[in-house]
């Protein structure tokens, strides 16, 4: 049975975020620079539409999800990371159809 496309997509996030843990020091682990490499790299337009591509917005990302304070993002933290990015694009993606909408119907 073939993965649907959402299976497809959790896999592909499972498997980059390994990909970059495995760069440097502990294999189980981003660290800043890993994770900034990862969102740049992997998700360059998704970050740049968000207006969220700056250095010091990544880091407060990473303050932000490293629960322990162990300069490390586990993956249960870059989880929090995905799920705060996702939960902006969804806002954002609201706001461009209600701006469509009222410009149809010429609400503005």
């Amino acid at each position: 049975m073939t993965d649907t496309p959402v299976e497809e997509s959790l896999f592909q996030i499972i498997h980059c975020y390994h990909q970059y843990a495995a760069r440097d020091g502990d294999t189980e682990t981003l660290s800043l620079e890993e994770l900034k490499a990862l969102l740049m790299d992997s998700a360059h337009r998704f970050m740049e539409s968000l207006g969220r591509k700056e250095p010091y917005f990544i880091a407060e990302l990473f303050r932000a999800a490293d629960k322990n304070k162990d300069n490390q993002i586990c993956f249960d933290e870059f989880l929090y990371i995905l799920g705060k990015l996702l939960r902006d694009y969804h806002l954002q993606y609201h706001r461009q159809l209600c701006a469509h909408y009222c410009a149809q119907h010429s609400l503005y």
